[in-house]
């Protein structure tokens, strides 16, 4: 499964890479939307790690985006401000998952096993 990882924090990015590198992903990083939405046009993943704040285009604008031109694609957004509105918002615009940082690498991946295994 291809998994991208689209975060502005490099340490979050390098932590996700790693961890879901030996959990047997194929994994590739964006740092801004910008770099995830040409990346999403040119390679699609089946899932996309998403931080909701970020500098230029925002995580909401990306899944809005993503969402237009992929439906299938599995959207977990992640972010440190984990209000209602925020997430509700979120989900209703098409996101799968949301978690809050600091995330439970653990949690990530049964999400990721489940996401898997209804795809199949």
């Amino acid at each position: 499964m291809k998994i991208l990882i689209v975060d502005d924090e490099i340490w979050v990015r390098e932590l996700l890479e790693e961890f879901l590198t030996l959990q047997g992903y194929q994994v590739t990083l964006a740092t801004n939307g910008e770099e995830a939405l040409k990346m999403v046009d040119q390679n699609p993943p089946d899932v996309v790690l998403l931080d909701i704040k970020m500098p230029g285009i925002s995580g909401l604008e990306v899944l809005s985006i993503i969402k237009r031109l992929d439906k299938k694609i599995g959207i977990i957004m992640l972010s440190a401000f984990g209000d209602f509105d925020t997430i509700q918002k979120a989900l209703e615009m098409g996101a799968d998952h949301f978690i809050e940082k600091p995330f439970d690498l653990n949690r990530i991946a049964k999400i990721l096993s489940v996401w898997e295994d209804v795809q199949e």
